[in-house]
């Protein structure tokens, strides 16, 4: 069995397991599945099995993932609908499968880094140039449906995921620019200058307000980087002024985005009004995380546990005056969402989770990293991100990838 394990591919199969993690980000659910078990698997079936085991308990990032299983886990001694905590902790096993199956990849140098952000860009870029054939091909219906809040259709139906895939690839085509990466050629490099412009574009096309938000966040993270970093004041500045002209004129004159905007202000004023309905998504999501808050109330240290909430969610959404119009949703907030679940221990935990592989071992100091937890951590404030599939993988590729390359390269500098 052993001479076995020694001839066994495990660099293939983790290498083909991260890459079915990127591509079922805008394909299925089914290759994120299979990409997660098979990664798992890949350090169990190795001989170094016993070592991937000690590596993935001695590493404090994945302890804290597993803690995150753990609180939904013990949260079913005070569940009643048993059905749905065992659904709530099933969405929660990435937490303990990614981790462990990142122990068995091998060290990833910088050259190796940059090809899988370079793999996630161009994936990114060929499903955006298919969303923006299919709205420039029906583009009048669907300017009709965002001036209705109907968003452009997206990859597995999750148009907010897409959109943050979409703004985190923007910054990922940028940082492969700046580094003038290549795959082949040193010629290629200037197209990734060509396709993060055409990405930009189509952010704004896509006119989903979270995932431009989170962009314009990511870029005042840079330019703030190059001010007090490099004591490039004069270019931060003209960087943030372009930024709010880019962003003024985008609204404006990109139909998408203008009719998004324009419906949004609308919302704004049936929010004001106490105008709350089953279409108007931004009440929705206001109403949600008002409810989650009384939910939270109900116990404040532990949470109703994981299989409640569903439950003591759908009671207040039942009192509501317009509870026939109204549809019940759950806390449209991650940090609302394990508070009212877990309580404050499950928030606790939560918090240590996102922000100790930031803090730890100066990864801070990697600009690109911090991009993207903060990035995250905005995301975080308007979805529960890690109770969806699509949100989880997300996030668990790109900190144990983000991290890892720091870990393996010992830079935790950007530049």
């Amino acid at each position: 069995m052993r001479s076995l394990l020694r001839v066994f591919p495990n660099q293939f199969f983790a290498s083909l397991a991260i890459l079915g993690l990127i591509v079922g980000l805008v394909t299925s659910k089914v290759v994120l599945s299979v990409a997660t078990i098979t990664l798992m698997c890949n350090a169990f079936i190795n001989i170094r099995a016993g070592s991937n085991f000690r590596k993935w308990f001695s590493d404090t990032t994945a302890m804290l993932c597993a803690a995150l299983f753990l609180v939904y886990l013990f949260s079913g001694f005070w569940s009643s609908d048993i059905g749905y905590w065992v659904d709530r902790c099933r969405m929660k096993l990435p937490f303990l499968a990614i981790p462990l199956g990142f122990t068995a990849v091998k060290a990833m140098s910088e050259r190796a880094f940059h090809r899988w952000l370079g793999i996630y860009v161009v994936v990114i870029f060929g499903t955006s140039l298919v969303v923006l054939i299919n709205y420039l091909m029906h583009y009048e219906t669907l300017n009709h449906d965002l001036t209705m809040g109907q968003p452009i259709p997206a990859p597995l139906g999750d148009h907010i995921r897409f959109s943050l895939e979409l703004a985190f690839a923007i910054i990922c085509g940028g940082y492969l620019w700046w580094k003038r990466f290549y795959f082949f050629s040193p010629k290629e490099h200037h197209w990734w200058g060509i396709i993060t412009i055409f990405l930009a574009v189509c952010i704004h096309v896509f006119a989903v307000r979270s995932g431009i938000s989170a962009l314009y966040l990511a870029l005042l993270i840079v330019i703030l980087h190059s001010a007090f970093v490099r004591k490039k004041y004069l270019a931060a500045g003209m960087g943030i002024v372009s930024l709010f002209v880019i962003g003024y004129c985008s609204a404006t004159y990109i139909p998408s985005l203008k009719s998004r905007m324009d419906y949004f202000r609308y919302e704004i004023t049936l929010i004001r009004a106490g105008d709350i309905k089953a279409d108007h998504s931004d009440a929705q999501r206001l109403l949600s995380m008002e409810y989650g808050l009384q939910v939270a109330r109900q116990n404040i240290f532990f949470g109703v546990g994981a299989g409640d909430i569903k439950t003591e969610m759908n009671k207040l959404y039942e009192q509501h005056a317009q509870s026939d119009l109204v549809k019940s949703k759950m806390p449209h907030n991650m940090y609302i969402y394990f508070l009212a679940a877990t309580g404050m221990l499950g928030l606790l935990v939560f918090l240590l989770s996102v922000l100790y592989p930031w803090l730890s071992n100066k990864r801070y100091k990697n600009l690109l990293f911090s991009v993207f937890l903060v990035m995250m951590l905005f995301a975080f404030m308007a979805e529960h991100t890690l109770e969806i599939q699509l949100g989880t993988a997300y996030y668990l590729l790109f900190l144990l990838l983000i991290k890892k390359h720091i870990d393996d390269s010992n830079t935790p500098a950007y530049a």
